[in-house]
């Protein structure tokens, strides 16, 4: 489908009662056709187009507005982000709010309201509403950029006629989540930091400092003990297998990245994400913090108990997270409580499930959920801060030991050169 040109295609009817619009649209026979329209707005243009039975595919001021429809196809935009999709909520929502139909605030959005890369996907969407599409249909087309949670708040928002403060608390949620997974990227960028440049570092010494003190001693003839003969050893490896090795890393990588579709690889990750002495307080955190929020979120909107676990389940690939949201399910389609559904798991802590039922009884849960999730975040950043001061000291010794094994057993020979130049 064909996006909006970056210059209006709306007529604000307050300033002109008419105009002329130009269009394309696919016709009955599955012919695409031109074609000029004398109408209030685009909107009409678009309701009469589909009352004859046409397709709509672009609608503007002009010829030349609708024949550049095909300047940005939907497969050259951007990556979608988390937070991309929050300012377009927050921007629909407070245009909303102050009485701007959707199609207008959608071509506003298309025009400045959003990042330039984030552009054309916003302008598909405002032509398939143009178009008559409900905007949480458009949303659902692209479920692998769009969340479940966003598409499930602009439905509600549709049914009960509440779009702006949905789209506003779809917004906040996004917000919460993009700051969230910033956080843990962040978190997790020391340690991968310190992994990269140990393996960088050893792996220099060992194929260009090495080969050099190991020609010196030759020359020399010192004795080599056995650690400076060990990593002689590795450095001749590395230097002449290194095709050899490039390509059975190569190979562990493409095997490691089919395995994880496999059930055992998923449960062991599971096991270390869940079970590591230091991953595993982040890692339960986490998921108590998002779950939360997104019960909360739902809940709030007037979404039902079982939809909104159902898009709960769908949060995370782990495969521990959906056994857990598949036996809640299970328990509350056989008339249980949540409370006695989450009891009976042990993936969230007491705190929590007590919290829980406290705001089943007094009728308070999305309130009481919301409140447990500001918990669990603030939880979280403490998590994540003793997480990476335990890890800090750690690699940093761990990798202070490895390098200076290798200084020391580049270093030992001297002592035998020296022997055998006061000789």
């Amino acid at each position: 489908m064909a996006t909006l040109p970056p210059t209006p295609s709306v007529v604000d009817t307050r300033t002109e009662s008419r105009a002329t619009f130009a269009y394309r649209a696919v016709d009955l026979d599955g012919r695409e056709s031109n074609g000029n329209m004398a109408a209030a707005n685009a909107q009409e243009v678009a309701r009469r187009l589909r009352a004859e039975g046409r397709t709509v595919l672009a609608i503007g001021r002009d010829e030349a507005l609708a024949a550049s429809a095909q300047v940005n196809p939907p497969s050259r935009r951007g990556r979608t982000r988390r937070s991309d999709l929050a300012a377009l909520c927050r921007h629909l929502g407070t245009m909303a709010e102050a009485g701007v139909p959707l199609s207008e605030a959608l071509e506003a959005a298309a025009r400045e309201g959003v990042r330039p890369e984030f552009r054309p996907f916003v302008s598909e969407i405002a032509l398939e509403v143009l178009s008559g599409t409900p905007l949480s249909q458009a949303f659902a087309l692209r479920g692998r950029e769009v969340p479940a949670i966003v598409v499930a708040l602009t439905r509600a928002a549709e049914s009960t006629g509440q779009l702006g403060p949905m789209l506003l608390r779809a917004a906040e949620h996004l917000q919460r989540s993009d700051s969230m997974a910033k956080q843990l990227r962040a978190a997790a960028t020391y340690p991968v930091f310190m992994l990269a440049a140990g393996t960088t570092v050893v792996t220099g010494l060992l194929i260009f400092v090495l080969p050099r003190f190991a020609k010196i001693y030759a020359d020399r003839g010192a004795e080599l003990p056995w650690a400076t003969k060990i990593l002689l050893a590795a450095s001749n490896g590395l230097r002449e297998h290194a095709v050899a090795l490039g390509a059975a890393a190569l190979m562990v990588v493409i095997a490691t990245m089919l395995l994880a579709r496999t059930g055992a690889l998923q449960r062991l990750v599971d096991a270390l994400r869940f079970g590591a002495p230091i991953i595993r307080g982040v890692t339960r955190t986490a998921f108590v913090a998002v779950s939360c929020r997104t019960l909360a979120t739902l809940l709030a909107s007037g979404i039902h108990l079982l939809d909104a676990i159902a898009i709960c389940r769908g949060l995370s690939r782990s495969r521990r997270t959906e056994l857990f949201w598949n036996a809640v399910d299970a328990r509350l389609r056989d008339g249980g409580s949540l409370v006695d559904a989450l009891r009976a798991e042990t993936l969230l802590p007491p705190t929590v499930v007590s919290m829980v039922a406290a705001g089943e009884r007094s009728g308070r849960l999305p309130e009481v959920l919301s409140r447990a999730a500001d918990f669990a975040e603030e939880d979280l950043a403490i998590a994540l801060k003793q997480a990476t001061s335990l890890l800090e000291p750690v690699l940093v010794l761990v990798f202070g030991s490895v390098l200076g094994a290798v200084a020391i057993a580049l270093l030992l020979p001297l002592f035998s050169v020296a022997s055998v130049v006061s000789h």
